[in-house]
């Protein structure tokens, strides 16, 4: 059996080089027809009539009370006439349902089910030639920079998966969950269903800038996450935190500030390999979540930082 790689070695990876992580978690939707760019677009945050050449797309699915319904990322295959969608496996059901119940004269059709894929995101400075090894295997995918560190991200045909896999192997790094967390933590990326969920609004996860088109054409919810962004702030916001110590608290666990007063809570945590301390995000009242902000988890002290671009 062979031996994982420690978390550093996989955070160093995607500092310097490429990492390559499988999520397990992802399902895809596949839209066909001539008007599958434009109807997502209609239902997604992000731009895609506008997206540059060869890149996959971050975004989010909302309702029209504004709240993520869902995280997505879109991969289009020109050449096949698709456009692969690939979200959290834990919604798929439920997001088909409420896309569905928008495709009414458009020339788009979404298949009923989920086609096979396998996921893999790229992380890293040499992220584009490992994304370019894995279309030569037979993979679709985009340049993708979801760390401020270069990225990509991959869907492989199950057919064509084992390929896939050896083309990565050969120039990349292959991380697994416990890397990723150790390196999203670091740098701040939130998770779908771990830090933000249905009753979140995009500002509140702080995904405005990376998941949010504020000057394409209207869609699905954008007059609430318009209104929100206007206004300038949302009540609550997560934040990264640095706390004291390699002791991670469970997710839940209460965040005060310096005097004692409760500001919020952990939503997710872990030791940082290359810092020597934990790093976490939390949902905390906007007030508190500026960096700088001192603040006490568990006993451990701590600070608000900024978020990484």
């Amino acid at each position: 059996m062979a031996l994982r790689m420690p978390e550093k070695e996989q955070v160093v990876a995607a500092k310097e080089g490429v990492l390559a992580l499988q999520p397990g978690d992802l399902a895809t939707l596949v839209v066909t027809g001539e008007d599958r760019a434009s109807w997502l677009n209609g239902l997604l945050t992000c731009d895609l009539v506008k997206r540059a050449p060869g890149a996959a797309v971050y975004g989010l699915a909302v309702g029209r009370n504004g709240k993520v319904l869902a995280d997505v990322t879109v991969v289009f295959d020109d050449e096949g006439g698709r456009a692969l969608v690939a979200v959290p496996a834990t919604v798929v059901d439920a997001l088909r349902a409420h896309m569905d119940h928008y495709l009414v004269m458009e020339d788009a059709e979404m298949a009923p089910g989920t086609d096979a894929f396998v996921a893999w995101a790229l992380h890293g400075p040499r992220a584009g030639e490992a994304l370019e090894a894995a279309r030569r295997a037979g993979a679709l995918g985009g340049t993708l920079d979801r760390t401020g560190l270069g990225g990509a991200f991959v869907l492989a045909p199950t057919e064509r998966a084992g390929e896939v896999a050896a083309a990565l192997a050969g120039v990349a790094t292959v991380g697994d969950a416990a890397g990723w967390d150790a390196l999203r933590l670091e740098r701040a990326v939130p998770r779908f269903g771990v830090d933000f969920d249905g009753q979140t609004y995009p500002q509140e996860a702080g995904l405005e800038k990376t998941a949010v088109s504020f000057d394409k054409g209207c869609y699905l919810g954008q007059e609430v996450v318009c209104m929100l962004q206007m206004r300038g702030h949302v009540k609550r916001k997560l934040a990264a935190v640095v706390l004291d110590g390699a002791v991670a608290p469970l997710a839940g666990a209460a965040v005060t500030d310096e005097t004692g007063a409760a500001v919020g809570e952990v939503t997710s945590a872990a030791p940082s390999p290359t810092l020597g301390k934990t790093v976490a995000l939390a949902m905390i009242k906007r007030a508190q979540a500026e960096p700088g902000k001192g603040v006490v988890v568990g006993g451990a002290r701590g600070e608000v930082v900024e978020r990484p671009a």
